[in-house]
């Protein structure tokens, strides 16, 4: 017979051979003679259930508080073989655990998987991303170092996934009766007192839940998400020469390389086209003629250009400008073209020098040395950050990194601290999912390439998706190069809040186009957040429906938020009629729906339904803006995507029956149109003010008067 003792708001319950604590909504069972474990919680009703499969010794009890909160946990030990050590750690008011398990002494194998759930909430529908270039999206649970997804049609949900050794981790079963967090199975040689870690949360809403995901592993790591505008790359418009671009291993044979992007930036001062700074891609520097499989196949990139060590399709041989194009070297031509350059690397040959030289392993070098050697000449040629490609194949051609926790880590750590020392910061490009995880490591990673080269409609829906990864794990999402006159592309980059580059050839840029997304200065004018799919999005996937994909993000001035929503399909022939109810995002009362592109205006409450059907173009994005107690529901800057993006609309207020905005003026612009709804006509203190009595639209033409910030207040006549 087992005797129990309950002991009021401590809710520590001792058994014979079962101890338990509860915090909240949250509560953790152990069974000393089984080794089971499980995990209860008052907002669903299946536990989460896994066991050690041997008796527990040492068991204990501990509270504390840590970056994530106050928690309590429960320790234990265990002997297979060897001893292993054991913790699950929870916290109060958060759907939150934190399994552990550490290994006291040297060990030639890793440890079993921990957790490892056999029972555990049967939800129809998972996610996570692949383990390949640019971590695609799968409805479905990839084995590998991702993040797992489990929801259901409520949108109850719940993620687990590694909590640290991202490089190494490895996530396993089969999500019906079994999962497991655990190692990569080449995993060896683990030093005594190796700890790893696995994060389980549970929460209501997908949305909601990726955040809490993420909010909790960027307090572990004191992960720092940058401001949208932290370095050049964010907050300027660039251009760029990567795969996708017309200067991509091209140029101007009657100028060379450097002479052409030289004449293309002089054009575009002419032309008064705003850039930020410039990328230059793997055509730059030297590599070898030896493609990723070692086969003497990629010695000339573009047979219309002369033969050159630059002008291959190899690994990196030597991390400096070639001489061919850049004679007096890369310093020389950044005075010149007078932009902050971003610059690619790829993986090192092989064949490269730099293997006799310094520590490197397959394809990563693993050596601070090198690291050090080859950023610090860049930092001092007007390099602001550094892209590091290929990542993929750096993984899959080390086999040392899959096989050793310490090959990952000092890749990745050794080119972060070599940036991080020379004041530059970090892309990362063809990445995994374990890549995405690894950054949380890393302040200086400010962007990640979450969509395969050239950006165009049919990767939006991965882009969205993994974007979400990105943005968790603290970086912003980078959609890739288009061309500038692809309206579409433009929207969607814009709404990412991430950078914004395009790649045309001199005389094919799109003015227009590119000023709707940064003023003349060339700041970029962005929302708050990247654009993501909504909940809607990832139930609708995960059933096959066919309807449009609806993403959101929003600006937020105090108390008042404008919405974005992005809705498309891929094809003509799927459906076209998208319905949004504005409450599922969080908005409330009554709001405008504005189609910028056709001007339709549509006045609704939050909480009904808006529907549209999608145009030829098979996209559209809406501006939604509430109805302010001033009863003006106020759109921003007619001539900007982002309209109420902060570097424009730094802020707005609702006081006194009026609206008081703040608007921000590059040097050098004149005015501003601004634009918004009411049902009675307005005025304005300043400028030049129109309305339309059958819409509803205003638009005020604001003067800047020379000034970088003016104040305008807007109200209705009667008010």
């Amino acid at each position: 017979m087992k005797v129990t003792l309950i002991i009021l708001f401590i809710c520590n319950i001792f058994y014979t051979n079962v101890f338990s604590q509860s915090n909240l909504g949250i509560k953790v069972t152990v069974n000393k003679r089984t080794g089971e474990y499980i995990i209860s919680t008052s907002s669903i009703s299946t536990n989460f259930e896994g066991s050690i499969g041997h008796s527990l010794t040492s068991i204990k009890n501990k509270e504390g508080h840590d970056s994530i909160g106050i928690f309590k946990e429960i320790s234990f030990e265990w002997k297979n073989t060897i001893i292993y050590k054991a913790v699950i750690k929870y916290y109060s008011n958060k759907p939150i655990v934190l399994f552990s398990i550490t290994l006291p002494n040297r060990s030639v194998y890793a440890p079993p998987p921990f957790p490892s759930f056999t029972t555990f909430p049967a939800y129809q529908y998972t996610f996570s991303y692949y383990d390949d270039v640019f971590a695609p999206p799968q409805f479905k649970l990839n084995e590998t170092s991702t993040p797992w997804l489990f929801f259901d049609n409520s949108l109850n949900a719940f993620i687990l996934s590694p909590a640290s050794d991202f490089i190494v981790s490895k996530m396993s079963g089969d999500g019906k009766s079994i999962i497991n967090s655990g190692f990569n199975p080449e995993i060896k040689n683990l030093p005594a007192n190796f700890t790893h870690s696995t994060l389980l949360v549970i929460g209501k809403g997908i949305h909601s839940t990726w955040d809490e995901w993420g909010n909790t592993l960027r307090k572990l790591y004191k992960r720092v998400r940058t401001t949208n505008d932290a370095d050049p790359v964010l907050k300027y418009f660039g251009y760029w020469t990567d795969n996708g671009a017309d200067y991509y291993y091209n140029y101007d044979t009657t100028k060379g390389y450097a002479p052409t992007l030289v004449t293309l930036r002089n054009k575009y001062k002419e032309e008064k086209i705003p850039l930020g700074y410039l990328q230059l891609d793997s055509w730059w520097y030297d590599k070898s003629i030896y493609d990723v499989n070692g086969k003497p196949v990629a010695d000339h990139k573009n047979p219309l250009l002369p033969l050159g060590r630059w002008n291959r399709y190899g690994g990196l041989m030597s991390y400096t400008a070639d001489s061919f194009l850049f004679p007096k070297g890369l310093h020389s031509f950044q005075q010149q073209i007078d932009l902050p350059l971003v610059t690619h690397n790829r993986w090192v040959d092989p064949h490269s020098p730099y293997h006799t030289k310094y520590n490197i392993k397959g394809f990563a070098a693993i050596d601070p040395a090198y690291w050090n050697h080859i950023i610090q000449p860049i930092s001092k040629a007007g390099v602001v950050c550094y892209e590091q490609d290929w990542l993929n194949y750096i993984y899959s051609r080390t086999p040392q990194m899959a096989e050793e926790i310490s090959v990952g880590n000092a890749f990745t750590d050794g080119m972060a601290n070599a940036c991080k020392n020379a004041k530059l910061t970090m892309q990362y490009c063809m990445g995994m999912p374990r890549h995405f995880l690894q950054g949380l490591k890393y302040n200086n990673l400010t962007t990640i390439r979450t969509s395969d080269d050239r950006f165009e409609p049919s990767k939006w829906k991965s882009f969205l998706y993994t974007s979400q990864l990105a943005y968790e794990i603290g970086a912003w999402p980078w959609c890739d190069v288009f061309k500038s006159g692809e309206e579409g592309n433009m929207i969607l980059s814009v709404l990412s809040a991430g950078p914004v580059g395009t790649g045309d050839a001199i005389g094919k840029e799109n003015k227009e186009n590119i000023l709707r997304a940064c003023r003349i200065d060339a700041v970029l004018v962005k929302p708050d957040v990247p654009i993501l799919p909504i909940d809607k999005d990832y139930l609708n996937e995960a059933k096959n429906i066919d309807l449009p994909t609806l993403a959101y993000t929003y600006t937020k001035h105090n108390n008042i938020t404008t919405g974005y929503l992005f809705a498309f399909t891929t094809s003509k022939d799927l459906n076209r009629n998208l319905n949004f109810i504005p409450a599922t995002v969080g908005i409330k009362g009554k709001l405008v729906v504005f189609d910028p592109i056709s001007k339709k205006i549509s006045l609704i409450d939050a909480g009904n339904n808006f529907s549209d059907k999608l145009p030829d173009e098979l996209y559209r994005y809406y501006i939604l803006a509430s109805v302010t107690s001033s009863g003006i529901a106020f759109f921003g800057d007619a001539g900007k995507i982002a309209a109420t993006g902060k570097k424009r609309i730094a802020d707005i207020r609702d006081e006194h029956n009026a609206l008081q905005i703040t608007v921000l003026f590059a040097k050098g612009e004149s005015s501003v149109t601004l634009q918004g709804y009411s049902e009675k006509p307005v005025i304005a203190d300043k400028g030049k003010l129109s309305f339309d009595t059958a819409s509803h639209l205003f638009t005020l033409i604001l003067p800047s008067g020379n000034l970088q910030r003016v104040i305008v207040n807007i109200k209705q006549k009667n008010n």
